[in-house]
């Protein structure tokens, strides 16, 4: 009697073999397990996702850059949106986890899906498709820019973790490109950094592109892999993992070259500091020395570092970023730490356990600088995004953003060195004057501009002078009733920029928020702000704030307010970016 049902049971599932189209044809082995193949001429499949399905297992059977399943959240009674799959070199898809019943197996098309545009931003860098975390990667090559970026190209929440690819002229209009690094036997590929080896110390070739990147698997490693065509296509070093260790976090591997001791530095994240290793050619590496554990935040672990050295005064300082989780800052933040360095280890100037932020923010982590900028600068960029709501933000068939790309300065504030950031000189370069006012006297209120675009970024700049006033604001607002207000708390001593009713603000209870910096004791403030579809950046003479937002419609309006008195707006320019 079992054996009679069973084989019934085994007939009634070899029979549900689907053919989608004449391109597309699905086999279910059992109620769980799937085959699924394309024709020939098929090159890309499109993938039915649903965000709140579980994910299945999807491997692509004879690709070598896929190597490992995929998790993959396959449409169990809907279809958000859709994400390709290359099928060039796949003998067909393998499919685990995923019930015969879902709707998955009547969605799958060869038909190209569009991208959504909805609350995509117009300079700030975002996948055209997928989950994006960290950057990674960064390099200045040939007069180009390339953005590496943690990526899951089939779906819009975090897994999968790959390098994403982007390239740009002028780090305002970006290049979406082929991923360059996928999963393997050793793990997921986590973040780090990419060199330019000009005197082929590798051995790979001079002039090759060096990435040197985390393994995530049953333990972190660090891994390297070389390119030989500028950075478009990366191959993997045989004998990977370079580096070991026995903590559970070590990972995001900051790597540049040294010259006093003619060796590449690596720091690296290690647990709750930081660890630095040395090495002549990138493949073999010294320990140097750890730092970070008796000072600055601990309240997470520690992730993505950088070091490097920026013109202080008469001479130099050594700079060291480190990112992490400060609940009572916001959640995710970047600490920074200014000291010197010696080629073996870093020692800050100040050993205390608060340290200061790069930005005060809500939306601004895992901040890493390009390599081989030819001028000198130190220019960075962020994630922008933030862990306690990353999985939940708005968007569909995308997820996250970086900020604007920024460049750092140190300047000296009360007698002590101060890490700033301003945008990029060449985010600013793209732009025209839409409204300059040479001075404007506000008391109460001041309505300055109104845009009837409905799409771009701008930038508003302006001093605050003359004041008697207690609080002078800045309000951005649209027609739906949404608004972003930004207030100089001359009382507080302190800079705050308001959210709470800056749109779409109900999807996760963490996001509605009010951000606050200091400000600087100078009785007159300066501020530029970037406003893209969906995010505001400040930046003030010692702070930056970077938050995101989600109005239903651009804010189209400007206004000035005082409280308590009256102060004079100089210099006030808005430039379409």
């Amino acid at each position: 009697m079992k054996f009679g049902l069973n084989i019934t049971l085994l007939l009634a599932v070899e029979l549900l073999a689907i053919s989608c189209t004449s391109e597309i044809s699905v086999k279910h082995a059992n109620n769980l397990s799937s085959v699924v193949s394309v024709s020939e001429s098929v090159e890309c499949l499109w993938l039915p996702i649903e965000e709140s399905a579980p994910e299945a297992q999807v491997t692509a059977v004879g690709a070598n850059d896929r190597i490992t399943p995929l998790s993959v959240r396959l449409s169990q009674t809907k279809v958000d949106y859709y994400m390709p799959i290359s099928m060039q070199g796949v003998e067909r898809l393998r499919v685990e986890n995923c019930s015969y019943e879902n709707i998955c197996w009547q969605q799958l098309t060869t038909t190209p899906q569009a991208p959504d545009s909805s609350y995509r931003q117009y300079v700030h860098f975002s996948p055209e498709r997928g989950w994006t975390n960290d950057p990674n990667g960064m390099f200045y090559k040939n007069g180009e820019w390339h953005l590496c970026y943690q990526h899951n190209p089939y779906g819009s929440k975090w897994g999968n973790l790959s390098w994403g690819h982007a390239v740009s002229s002028d780090l305002v209009h970006w290049e979406h490109l082929p991923d360059i690094l996928y999963p393997d036997e050793l793990g997921a590929i986590f973040s780090g950094s990419a060199v330019v080896d000009e005197h082929n110390t590798a051995g790979f070739g001079e002039g090759a592109v060096v990435a040197i990147y985390t393994s995530a698997g049953a333990r972190q490693t660090q891994s390297i892999a070389y390119s030989l065509d500028g950075g478009m296509t990366f191959t993997k070093y045989e004998h990977n993992p370079v580096l070991t260790s026995h903590r559970a976090d070590f990972r995001d591997p900051k790597v540049f070259w040294y010259a006093p001791r003619e060796r590449w530095i690596m720091v690296l994240a290690a647990g709750n500091a930081m660890e630095i290793y040395s090495s002549a050619n990138l493949t073999d590496w010294t320990f140097e020395s750890r730092c970070g554990e008796d000072y600055g935040y601990h309240t997470g672990v520690w992730e993505c570092p950088d070091l490097f050295e920026l013109p202080y005064e008469d001479g130099t300082k050594w700079v060291l970023l480190c990112s992490l989780s400060i609940p009572e800052r916001g959640g995710s933040s970047v600490q920074y730490f200014v000291g010197e360095f010696d080629g073996h280890r870093f020692t800050p100037d100040k050993k205390q356990p608060e340290a200061d932020l790069l930005n005060y923010g809500r939306d601004y982590y895992a901040t890493v600088s390009w390599s081989g900028v030819e001028d000198g600068r130190k220019v960075v960029v962020g994630w922008q995004n933030n862990w306690d709501y990353a999985n939940d933000l708005p968007t569909k068939g995308y997820r996250g953003y970086m900020s604007l790309p920024h460049q750092l300065k140190l300047v000296n504030y009360s007698g002590e060195p101060k890490l700033v950031t301003e945008p990029a000189q060449e985010v600013m370069a793209h732009s025209h004057t839409l409204l300059s006012e040479e001075a404007v006297e506000v008391k109460d209120k001041y309505n300055a501009w109104r845009h009837d675009s409905k799409e771009g970024a701008f930038a508003v700049e302006c001093d605050i002078e003359n004041l008697s006033a207690q609080v002078v604001g800045l309000k951005l607002f649209n027609d739906s009733g949404e608004w972003v207000d930004v207030c100089f708390d001359f009382v507080e001593g302190v800079i705050r920029v308001d959210r709470t009713n800056s749109g779409e603000v109900d999807f996760n209870p963490r996001f509605p928020s009010i951000s606050e910096a200091p400000l600087s004791e100078s009785t007159e403030q300066h501020i530029t702000m970037v406003v893209d579809r969906t995010s505001v950046e400040c930046f003030t003479d010692i702070a930056a704030i970077s938050n995101l937002v989600f109005p239903q419609g651009r804010y189209s309006r400007l206004s000035f307010h005082t409280i308590g008195g009256s102060a004079t707006i100089r210099n006030l320019t808005i430039k379409e970016l």
